[in-house]
């Protein structure tokens, strides 16, 4: 899996490029740090460690981003590893070799005590760890943004699935059922599912309103009702409404991917579905059970 992410990065930057600078300078340093203060030249050597640190860290960001589009560490691990450490490590090892070299020889002028070996046996292998550390720093970040994305793309599979199961259910269930027997004033009377446009929640009610436009109530929850009513011609559009297919005159689509319907009679709220349940309805609404 390529993963290209926008790295959480900006605080780590502004804070370990100084400290690394400053721990480059300063590791090997045989003077004590009062005097190192007392030398204008410190200040010109820490500026520069900084600088060079800056680069190397920058140069090895841009490469960080190119090999996310190119290597995964998931499925290409080894090669990533191999050609990352090449192409970073390399590069930049040669970076802190020239300009170590260049600046202590040429601008610092210190040519009669300065030893190319050092830079072998002690600038190079500390710009290598302090590299190491860097990467593992990234790779992390970038594993944590894989893991992230599976687990979303996991949350969005296991509700697709429950969406189906439930359609299924419900295109499998309450085949038998005809009729509601419903509360009209103090009597009961039955109401075919045919003449039912919707079915809602008012209060502790639930309130059953037919294709003429009356109302019903019944003494069942929503939730109940679901679970017996046929999938086929009815579908829960809400936590508030189930209405049957005859009852919906008009579908739009909101930006967010969110349905708002029109139902005939007409509601007296706004009757939405919600984006994560639109596929479903649409399915619903041509027929396909899932």
């Amino acid at each position: 899996m390529l993963l290209s992410i926008s790295y959480p990065d900006r605080n780590l930057r502004l804070i370990a490029i100084p400290l690394w600078g400053f721990l480059y300078r300063n590791i090997g340093e045989v003077a004590s740090f009062g005097q190192l203060l007392k030398d204008p030249q410190y200040y010109v050597d820490l500026g520069v460690a900084i600088l060079v640190t800056f680069l190397i860290w920058e140069l090895n960001r841009f490469f960080i981003l190119r090999f996310d589009k190119k290597y995964s560490w998931v499925d290409q691990a080894f090669p990533r590893a191999l050609i990352q450490g090449a192409t970073c490590f390399g590069l930049s090892s040669l970076i802190v070799l020239m300009v170590t070299f260049v600046y202590n020889t040429y601008l610092a002028q210190r040519h009669p005590l300065f030893n190319i070996e050092i830079v072998f046996m002690t600038d190079i292998p500390m710009a290598c760890m302090f590299l190491l550390v860097m990467h593992l720093l990234y790779t992390g970040m970038w594993l944590r943004g894989y893991h992230q994305r599976v687990v979303e793309g996991l949350q969005e599979r296991i509700s697709s699935l429950e969406n189906a199961t439930a359609l299924n259910a419900n295109f499998s269930g309450g085949r038998s059922l005809r009729s509601l027997l419903v509360n009209q004033g103090k009597a009961q009377v039955p109401l075919n599912l045919e003449e039912i446009a919707y079915l809602s929640v008012a209060g502790d009610l639930c309130v059953i309103r037919n294709l003429q436009g009356q109302s019903f109530t019944i003494d069942q929850t929503l939730e109940q009702l679901e679970e017996s009513l046929p999938g086929s011609e009815f579908f829960r559009l809400n936590r508030q409404i189930i209405a049957h297919r005859q009852a919906i005159r008009k579908v739009e689509t909101e930006g967010s991917g969110r349905l708002l319907l029109q139902l005939n009679p007409a509601f007296s709220e706004e009757v939405s579905v919600s984006r994560k349940k639109a596929n479903t309805f649409k399915d619903w609404m041509i027929g396909q059970p899932g």
